[in-house]
C-alpha cells in the first residue's frame, strides 16, 4: 500500500477533514446496505457516483443522469459533486483517499487521468476487462485510437473514458487582424513573435493586452518537454527527468515572454478560469488549454478559433481529464448497475451529447463516424481540432509515482514564472525534490 500511504498524507495528516470525510463514508456504507437490500425488495438499486463536475459542464452532466435514472427503473444514479477532480490536492481525490482508507467507499467515481495508476496499484479500482469484453459497444476495440492512454495499469483496463481532453491552442482572429498576423503560430517560437506584435500593436494607455497566456502549467509543460524530445521520467518510470536542455526549451521562451511583458500566468486556484476571462475581454489574443474549454469560451461571446498546439520539434499531446471507474469495494449489485450506467455514458448517443454541449472527445468510433458528429464538426470546425490531435497523442508514464512528479513540474513552472528563479535551476531543483519523493 505504499503509493497510497504516500498521498493519503493530504487527508490523514489532517484528523478533523479524516473524521469528517469518514462521517460521509459512515453514511455511504449505510446507503450500500439499504441499496443492497432495496436491490432484492425490487427497489431501485442506488449507485453512488462522485464526480467534479461544476458549473456549465456539471448542468450537462446531472442531464445526463436524469435522463438514465428516467430510462432505468431498475437503477437510481445518484451523482455527488464532491469539488475539483483535477489534481492530487483537490477536494475529490482528497474525499476518495480517506475513504478508501477507512473502508467505505462510493460506488463509481470520477478519476483523474493521471491519478488513475495511483489508486489501481492499490487494489481499489474493478478490474474492467470482463464488463468490457462482454459489451456490445465498449470492447477496447471500439474506442477511438488514443482515447484509451490512461485508462489502464499493468496492462489492464481500469477506467472508462469520461470527460476526455487533449491540450488545445485558441486564438483570436479580429485581434490577429488588427496586428497584422496573417497566419496562427504553429511553433512555440512563433507563439513568442506574434505575442510581441500583439502586445506591442494592441496595447493602449490603460489596457494592457498580453500576447499569450498559458493555462493548466503541468499540463502544458508536460507536453512541452515531450514535444522538444524530452523526457518526464526515465524508462523504468523509477526516477524524474525533466531537467534535461529539451525540457527547458518552451519554459525558457515563456520566461522570455514574461520579461517582455507578453504573457501573463495566473498561478491562483481559480486560474484557469481567470485565464479564459482573460480571453474573452481581449485582454490576450491567445492561450492554451483544454478542448473542454469551448463551452465556457462560447460563453463569453468572443470570436475564437482553435488549431492544434505548438509544438518544438514534433507535435505532441497528452490526454487530460478523467475516467468514470467502480470502486473495488462497492457491493456486486452496485458494481453492476454502475457498469451498466458507464455502458450507456459511453454509447454513441451520449458520447455525442456530451461531447457536443462540452468540447470533450466523442469517445468511440462509432460516434465519431456518426451523421450526427459529422455533420456537428462541420458546423463547428473548431471541435474537429482536438479529434485531429489524437493523431499525435501520448499517454503520461502509467506508473503511481506520477503524482509525485506532476507536483514538482507545477511547482517548477510557479519557480519560474511567478518567482523569477531561472529554468534550469528551477527544473534541477524540483527534480532533485521529485526524486526524493519517489524514494520514499
Amino acid at each position: 500500500m505504499k503509493q497510497l500511504s504516500k498521498w493519503g498524507f493530504f487527508l490523514l495528516a489532517s484528523t478533523t477533514m479524516t473524521m469528517g470525510v469518514v462521517g460521509c463514508g459512515t453514511s455511504q456504507s449505510t446507503d450500500q446496505s439499504s441499496s443492497s437490500s432495496n436491490a432484492s425488495n425490487n427497489q431501485p438499486v442506488q449507485v453512488t457516483f462522485w464526480e467534479g463536475m461544476s458549473g456549465q459542464l456539471g448542468g450537462v452532466l446531472q442531464h445526463l443522469v436524469s435522463e438514465f435514472n428516467a430510462t432505468h427503473p431498475k437503477i437510481h444514479v445518484n451523482a455527488i459533486y464532491e469539488g475539483s477532480y483535477s489534481d492530487p490536492s483537490s477536494t475529490l481525490q482528497q474525499k476518495l483517499l480517506a475513504a478508501i482508507a477507512s473502508g467505505k467507499v462510493p460506488d463509481m467515481v470520477q478519476v483523474e487521468v493521471h491519478s488513475l495508476p495511483t489508486y489501481a496499484a492499490n487494489g481499489a479500482l474493478q478490474n474492467l476487462t470482463t464488463y468490457m469484453t462482454n459489451s456490445q459497444h465498449d470492447k477496447i476495440s471500439d474506442f477511438v485510437p488514443g482515447i484509451l492512454n490512461n485508462t489502464m495499469y499493468d496492462q489492464t483496463v481500469y477506467g472508462l473514458p469520461f470527460n476526455r481532453s487533449v491540450q488545445t491552442f485558441y486564438y483570436n482572429p479580429i485581434m490577429f487582424r488588427e496586428a497584422g498576423i496573417l497566419t496562427p503560430p504553429k511553433t512555440w517560437s512563433q507563439v513568442q513573435q506574434d505575442a510581441l506584435i500583439i502586445s506591442k500593436k494592441l496595447s493602449k494607455p490603460g489596457k494592457k493586452v498580453y500576447g499569450f497566456e498559458p493555462a493548466g502549467g503541468w499540463w502544458t509543460f508536460e507536453q512541452n518537454v515531450l514535444s522538444a524530445g524530452g523526457t518526464l521520467m526515465n524508462s523504468s518510470m523509477t526516477q524524474a527527468t525533466f531537467d534535461s536542455p529539451q525540457a527547458a526549451k518552451v519554459l525558457k521562451i515563456m520566461k522570455q515572454m514574461e520579461q517582455q511583458g507578453t504573457l501573463k500566468y495566473h498561478a491562483s486556484a481559480n486560474g484557469w478560469d481567470e485565464t479564459i476571462a482573460d480571453f474573452g475581454d481581449g485582454k490576450t489574443a491567445m492561450y492554451c488549454g483544454s478542448a473542454a474549454d469551448m463551452g465556457q469560451i462560447r460563453q463569453t461571446g468572443v470570436t475564437f478559433k482553435a488549431i492544434p498546439m505548438p509544438y518544438v520539434t514534433q507535435p505532441v499531446v497528452t490526454s487530460g481529464g478523467a475516467d468514470m471507474a467502480i470502486l473495488a469495494a462497492a457491493p456486486a449489485a452496485e458494481k453492476k448497475a454502475a457498469w451498466t450506467f458507464m455502458e450507456w455514458m459511453t454509447a454513441p448517443g451520449q458520447t455525442e451529447y456530451w461531447s457536443m454541449h462540452t468540447g470533450y472527445l466523442p469517445v468511440l468510433k462509432a460516434a465519431l463516424s456518426s451523421s450526427t458528429m459529422e455533420n456537428y464538426f462541420h458546423q463547428h470546425p473548431n471541435a474537429y481540432v482536438p479529434v485531429s490531435e489524437l493523431s499525435f497523442a501520448v499517454q503520461a508514464p502509467p506508473t503511481p509515482l506520477y503524482l509525485e512528479l506532476q507536483h514538482y513540474e507545477q511547482n517548477a513552472v510557479d519557480d519560474v514564472l511567478v518567482k523569477h528563479e531561472s529554468v534550469m535551476q528551477a527544473l534541477q531543483q524540483n527534480v532533485e525534490k521529485a526524486n526524493q519523493a519517489i524514494a520514499q
